[in-house]
Order: C-alpha cells, then sequence, then structure tokens
C-alpha cells in the first residue's frame, strides 16, 4: 500500500488511522443512539490538559462514545492516541463497561498486527481514559476508496497480517465481534493493525443480541456472521466469517451484501450466496478465491477452525504463484506423505506372527520380507537423518527468490519473507525503480541493525547519508550511523551524525525517531537539553501545504 495522507491536522471525515471511532453505513441507529434520555455531550475543551503523564495536544477524532487525542507521554517524548469517554456516558453502564472491556481485551495482547495499549486510567473527576498506540496512516476502507482494491501480492500481504492479529487474539481467549476495513489500521510502511475491541467477547460464551433493541451495540451488519445476525453463541470462527467479508470487501472494493437497512443486509448474511469472487477479479489466482469463500460459509464447521489454519494457505497462494490460470490443489488439503501404507505394514506382520506355522521355505521368505523391510527403513531413517552438505545448503539459499512481475509485487515478497535475499533481489531484478529499490535498501539496513550487523548497516547508512538531494533519505542515513556509532562506542563519530541530523529530525517518521532517541540517551545516559528541545518540537508536525488548520479561513 502507498503511504497514507499526512494526519498532522486530519478533517472530520478524514481522520488518522488512530482515530477511527465514527460508525459507517448500515451500522443501525440504536448503535448509533445515546443512552434514553441523554442528549449528546461533546467533552469539554481537554487540548493542553494532563491525563497522568499524557498531555493531550489536539483531538484527532470523535465517535458516539468517545473522543480521540493526539497525545505526548511525557516520561517517553512519544506520541500516543489518548481515547477519552464522553462525561455524559460515565453514569451509564453499558457504555462504561465497553470501554473498560475495550481496555481489558487489548491491553491482554501484545502483537506487532494489534493495536497497543499502554494505560488505562481515570481521574478524580471521572475521566476516564485509554493510552494506546498512535498509528499515522489510513484505515482500509479509505484506502479501498481512495486506490480501489489492491493487486494480488498486496492483498496477500495484507490479510496474512489481520489473520495472524486474529490468531493472537484467539490464542487469548477473545472475539473480537467487530472485524471491519474500519478497524483495520494501515501504517505508512504496509504494516497492519487490528483495532477496537470495543465489542470483544473475553469468554466463549456467546452474548444475545437484539436487533431492535434500543442502544445495543452489535457490531456492523455489513460484516456480521450469521451466528452474530442470529445471537448464536460465538467463537473465532464468527471473526474468521467477517474476516472474510472483509477480504471480499479488499479484493472487490464493495461488501459481497448491501441493502436498504441493516435488518435487510443481516438476513442476507443468514441466507444470501455472494457473487463469485473470480467473476470480479479473474486476475486473482483461484486459490486465494477459495479461500475467502471458505472464511464465509454460512455454517461454522465448514469455515476454517482457526486463523493458523488461513495463514497455512495463504502461504500456499504464496508459493503456488500469483497466476490466475493455475489450478492449485484445494484449500487445507496436504499431500500425504510417500511412506508404505498401514495395510502393508499390517500384512507384512501377520505373516511373520503367523511365520511359526509356515513351511521351513516359505518361514524364510517371510525373514527376507522383513529384513528388506527393515533395511529400507533404517536406509530411510538415515537419509533424512544425514548431515547436510554446508555448500548445498549454501547454493540453495542463493537460487530460489522468484521475480514476481513488478518492482512492487517484489517488495511486498520480501516483506513476507524478510530475509536478506528477498530484500536484495528488489534491486536484482529491477534496478531502474529508484523508489521501490530505496525502501528495499532501508528495510535491509534496518534487518542488519536489529540482527546487530553493524557493518553491514553501517555500508547502507552511510550512503544514504550522503544522499545530495532527500532530506529524508539524508535523515535515515544520519540516523543509523548515530545508532551504530554508539553501539561501537565511538563518540566523536556519533556526535557529528547527529548534529548533522538536528536539522533534519523532523523528517524521520516514529521508527528512525524512536532510533534516535536510543542513540541519544546510550550517549550522554540522559536526553541533553538540546535534544529535548527537538524531540518537544517533533510532537506537533507542521501543517501540510495546501491545507488550512481546522478553523482558519
Amino acid at each position: 500500500m502507498a503511504e497514507g495522507p499526512s494526519v498532522s491536522e486530519p478533517h472530520e471525515t478524514d481522520q488518522p488511522a488512530s482515530s477511527q471511532l465514527v460508525p459507517q453505513a448500515y451500522e443501525p441507529p440504536a448503535s448509533r443512539s445515546n443512552p434514553p434520555g441523554a442528549a449528546e455531550e461533546p467533552l469539554p475543551d481537554l487540548e493542553g490538559r494532563l491525563l497522568g503523564e499524557f498531555r493531550l495536544i489536539r483531538r484527532i477524532g470523535r465517535g458516539g462514545m468517545a473522543e480521540v487525542f493526539l497525545a505526548e507521554q511525557t516520561s517517553l517524548n512519544r506520541h500516543v492516541a489518548v481515547k477519552v469517554l464522553r462525561h455524559d456516558l460515565v453514569t451509564d453502564e453499558t457504555y462504561l463497561k465497553r470501554f473498560r472491556t475495550e481496555a481489558l481485551a487489548a491491553a491482554g495482547l501484545n502483537h506487532p498486527n494489534i493495536v497497543q495499549v499502554y494505560v488505562v486510567g481515570d481521574t478524580t473527576d471521572g475521566t476516564h481514559y485509554i493510552a494506546q498506540e498512535y498509528v499515522q496512516g489510513q484505515n482500509l476502507r479509505e484506502s479501498i476508496v481512495r486506490k480501489g482494491p489492491p493487486e494480488a501480492p498486496e492483498a496477500l500481504h495484507l490479510m496474512k497480517q489481520v489473520a495472524a492479529a486474529l490468531q493472537a487474539a484467539a490464542a487469548a481467549g477473545i472475539v473480537h465481534r467487530d472485524i471491519k476495513p474500519e478497524n483495520i489500521l494501515l501504517t505508512r510502511k504496509g504494516e497492519v493493525k487490528v483495532a477496537d475491541f470495543g465489542l470483544a467477547q473475553l469468554t466463549q460464551q456467546g452474548e444475545r443480541l437484539n436487533l431492535t433493541q434500543e442502544g445495543t451495540t452489535m457490531g456492523t451488519p455489513l460484516y456480521m456472521s450469521p451466528e452474530q445476525v442470529s445471537g448464536s453463541k460465538l467463537d473465532q470462527r464468527s471473526d474468521i466469517y467477517s474476516f472474510g467479508v472483509t477480504c471480499y470487501h479488499l479484493l472487490t472494493g464493495t461488501p459481497p451484501f448491501r441493502g436498504d437497512t441493516a435488518i435487510a443486509v443481516a438476513l442476507q448474511h443468514l441466507q444470501g450466496s455472494p457473487p463469485p469472487l473470480e467473476q470480479s477479479r479473474p486476475d486473482l489466482p483461484p486459490l486465494l478465491c477459495r479461500i475467502v469463500h471458505k472464511m464465509m460459509s454460512k455454517k461454522p464447521e465448514d469455515r476454517y477452525p482457526e486463523a493458523q489454519a488461513i495463514l497455512a494457505d495463504l502461504e500456499r497462494v504464496e508459493q503456488e504463484g500469483m497466476n490466475p490460470a493455475s489450478r492449485p490443489s484445494e484449500v487445507s488439503q496436504r499431500p500425504a506423505p510417500a511412506v508404505l501404507s498401514v495395510g502393508t505394514w499390517k500384512r507384512t506382520l501377520d505373516r511373520l506372527w503367523h511365520a511359526a506355522d509356515a513351511a521351513p521355505q516359505r518361514q524364510l521368505q517371510y525373514f527376507a520380507l522383513a529384513a528388506v523391510c527393515c533395511a529400507l527403513l533404517g536406509a530411510g531413517w538415515g537419509w533424512a537423518r544425514r548431515p547436510q552438505n554446508p555448500l548445498n545448503a549454501a547454493r540453495l539459499a542463493q537460487t530460489v527468490v522468484p521475480d514476481k512481475g513488478t518492482a512492487a509485487a517484489q517488495f511486498f515478497y520480501a516483506m513476507n519473507v524478510n530475509d536478506e535475499a528477498a530484500w536484495k533481489a528488489v534491486e536484482k531484478y529491477y534496478p531502474n525503480d529508484r523508489l521501490e529499490c530505496q525502501r528495499a535498501s532501508q528495510q535491509l539496513a534496518m534487518m542488519y541493525l536489529s540482527q546487530s550487523r553493524n557493518q553491514d548497516a553501517l555500508e547502507i547508512f552511510d550512503q544514504f547519508a550522503a544522499h545530495e538531494t532527500g532530506d529524508a533519505e539524508r535523515a535515515f542515513g544520519l540516523a543509523g550511523q548515530a545508532s551504530i556509532y554508539t553501539r561501537l562506542k565511538d563518540e566523536p563519530a556519533a556526535e557529528q551524525s547527529l548534529e548533522k541530523l538536528k536539522p533534519l529530525y523532523g523528517r524521520l517518521d516514529e521508527r528512525m525517531q524512536q532510533v534516535v532517541r536510543d542513540a541519544v540517551i546510550r550517549l550522554h545516559g540522559r536526553s541533553p537539553t538540546d535534544w529535548d528541545e527537538i524531540f518537544r518540537r517533533s510532537i506537533t508536525p507542521p501543517t501540510p501545504r495546501g491545507e488550512n488548520r481546522r478553523g482558519s479561513a
């Protein structure tokens, strides 16, 4: 996915990914309503207020239950998103319970594809808040609206990350119950973050949902599973159904079922059949289409039993290629290993057991057969356990990085594989695509850095630091240099890189800003005054050109 829009000054209809709380089309009015007799009260002006260690900077999103603020965590000098429950809902037990449920569910999960909750708190004046990871980018629905359905490699990359998040939630005994494009956030690096656990079910006991009961929050009908519609018991297969509907929307640009009312849409989840995905996207691999339709099966037992099985089949799509003309095996079918059948072994053992009753010549034949079987078994075991030739292993590692057809597809393949050969293959196959080669080099440098391959990483950072025209590229290189030099205890070189970086620090993304903070702390043992000021200035980025600040002419 291309980078999302700037989030420095979002519009009400164009919020950053962390703030997407506004209910979308086809959500029943009851789910957007206030408690009976309660008028909607906006939060008082909280900008500049300190909630615990979080200083609220500005509002970046608003929903029916809470408002979201960009905030600074003063102890760590980093951006966070702070969700504040509306004051008029604090006394309503239903909304307060949902707010606490979201905090409890998400706080218990630590996964790279789930928005991380840092702190849950309340103040003496009754303000309830959740401080969580701030995700810069856009949500999946916004991406589909702006750019249309992605190509198969990019879609596969996104689907695998969501499946990984669902597997982590299911392993913790959590059913999300509101999987939809609005709750799938995309960072500017193409990473996926699943958000909004406000409807999460923390046990395996289903909750009966009434489509007409006022004030009931029930998820979004466009993506609800049949068992949610009927009020049946829910487990992770309900999330898998909603994920399948979301994938259908991702690949076609529209949800599979539409209607004039929430009830009309919900009934189609119970009774309707989605149009075959292959009709809308004949360019997709047939196996990928079958995976999506299997997730959307009406009966839970006909779906995947867990998200891990989805991941396994998505890996097969990747391995078997993106050619729509290919006809791979059906979903979740694995070839049997080439071994002697159980029947063969049983017949052999039966003959050996009764060998004493046979004629002497026949006894010799039986024991000869047993000896051959044992020899074959021993030879096979020895062959499987033999030491590998390291030269052969090295040659194998160098070979198969397939050419994926385009530079973008090659880059997304490398993101999935995330090894040295895959990242280098982007430049090998597409040396003229400067943007993708540059992004691949940056990812390779960060991989080296995480593996403490300092010299390999430094070579790449040096190239970026010498960039003559791109400030963002130079900033990346200087930040990497500073990190490496502090690790190598080369203080003069680290100071030199940091000094050059000061006017360019604002061009770094959040990941590289953290790399710089760590380097400064390693170098000085604390954050010096000049760097403190730079870090604080970066908390409130400038307004992009062409955008007016809210409220200005």
